[in-house]
């Protein structure tokens, strides 16, 4: 890794990548390398079929779990004003929001971090985080060989086992 290395972004992307998983994606791919868009962050999932609505939901969760995973590590988990300085991943959000036509935007909003936190705040699931998160700083790039090693066996349904489902980049990170 290089020098100017942001160890935060790390735990962003397993927050990503861990989130996923449990939410029965299978993360294809997790990388902290900096791309050609200096792009800091990827995260690449398969999902099952489900009804948008779900889809739109998981992919919201799963936006959350990368900042909120990071402001967890640097033990700032209830300074959630700052969300809105992760632009990629706060679109994600507005758009599942928007979408969902809620008659309370906000509350649905706090429902989901609710959500996410309470993952988070899990000290078992945290624990293995953590390990991804250690991973991925080692490595910078994890496949999905090295992600079967170290994410426990999902909860879901494995998504190769349905109709093919689209392949998608959950966090293309710009910020």
């Amino acid at each position: 890794m290089t020098e100017d290395f942001d160890p935060t972004a790390a735990y962003h992307e397993a927050g990503h990548a861990f989130l996923a998983h449990q939410l029965g994606g299978r993360v294809l791919e997790v990388s902290i390398e900096l791309d050609d868009d200096a792009q800091q962050g990827r995260t690449s999932v398969r999902w099952p079929r489900a009804d948008r609505a779900e889809q739109r939901r998981r992919s919201a969760l799963v936006a959350l779990a990368g900042p909120l995973a990071e402001l967890h590590f640097r033990g700032e988990l209830d300074q959630l004003d700052t969300l809105s300085a992760w632009r990629a991943d706060w679109r994600e959000v507005q758009q599942a929001l928007a979408a969902q036509r809620a008659q309370d935007p906000q509350r649905l909003l706090r429902r989901w971090l609710a959500e996410v936190r309470a993952v988070l705040c899990d000290p078992a699931a945290w624990e293995r985080l953590c390990r991804l998160a250690d991973a991925l700083e080692a490595h910078g790039t994890l496949d999905a060989d090295l992600l079967e090693d170290l994410l426990p066996a999902a909860r879901d349904a494995d998504p190769d086992a349905s109709e093919p489902a689209e392949d998608r980049d959950e966090d293309p990170d710009d910020d």
